[in-house]
């Protein structure tokens, strides 16, 4: 699964992963940038996604910037923080059930900083934290932002980590992907480069859901938005089973690349 930025739209994230829970089509790596990082880094801590929804639906932008900018109480965690240390049972990304990688931005050098290992709260709020609304996340010598600077759907990364099936899943509607609402669901068949984003090359299915009518800022919409995730990918289950089918013996998985805490910056 390659899971894509695109804030209150990602929830669309979740009723994916709730229809291939419920059609018992095992998730066996998730590559997530932004909200694809903070809602897969959950699912594959055991979390379930109506659970994650339930949740979303008390989430105010306004607490997210408060906690991020205030320096009058630095002893206050972010949401973020909060959340992660409240809810996940794992406290760094290795020890997730689901083998996941967190997509980030080094801003020092322009190029993807991913967590494989480390901190699992330092590595969700890093590939959160966008420009302008967020404060970077100072780590390991290194100011890191959110993945969807450099990875708005992280398929090339999902693509270099996995031998199998590549599932990516675009929420943002500026992702410059243009679908009919008759053709939401896509299964790459052919290259064309010319006329789409570049990490569309780099998956064997990409799902858009419709979600371009939610505001970014509005999660009083996670329900339409998970609904739609739902949509998005109960319309692919043909076209995934027939991919699945075709690779019956898969390689062994190989060990995402970098030995450091916090993983590959590539």
């Amino acid at each position: 699964m390659a899971l894509g930025g695109g804030f209150s739209r990602g929830f669309a994230h979740l009723g994916v992963l709730d229809v291939l829970e419920q059609e018992q089509i095992p998730v066996s790596a998730i590559v997530g940038t932004s909200i694809g990082a903070l809602l897969g880094a959950a699912f594959a801590d055991g979390i379930s996604p109506r659970e994650l929804c339930e949740l979303g639906r008390h989430v105010r932008v306004r607490d997210f910037i408060r906690f991020q900018h205030s320096d009058r109480k630095p002893e206050k965690k972010d949401l973020i923080s909060q959340f992660v240390g409240e809810w996940f049972r794992a406290g760094r990304v290795e020890d997730l059930a689901i083998r996941t990688a967190i997509v980030t931005t080094d801003l020092e050098t322009g190029s993807p900083h991913i967590f494989s290992r480390g901190p699992l709260d330092v590595a969700i709020r890093a590939s959160c934290a966008f420009p302008g609304l967020f404060k970077p996340v100072e780590h390991d010598g290194r100011l890191l932002a959110d993945g969807c600077i450099v990875a708005p759907v992280p398929t090339a990364i999902a693509a270099q980590i996995h031998c199998g099936c590549v599932l990516g899943v675009a929420v943002n509607s500026n992702s410059g992907v243009t679908l009919s609402s008759e053709n939401v669901v896509r299964v790459r068949r052919s290259r064309r480069a010319a006329l789409e984003p570049s990490w569309s090359r780099h998956a064997q299915v990409l799902l858009e859901p419709e979600v371009h009518h939610i505001g970014w800022n509005d999660f009083s919409r996670v329900d339409e938005a998970f609904a739609a995730g739902a949509d998005a990918m109960r319309r692919a289950l043909p076209h995934v089973r027939e991919l699945l089918a075709q690779r019956t013996q898969l390689p062994a998985v190989p060990e995402i690349p970098g030995h450091a805490e916090s993983g590959l910056a590539l």
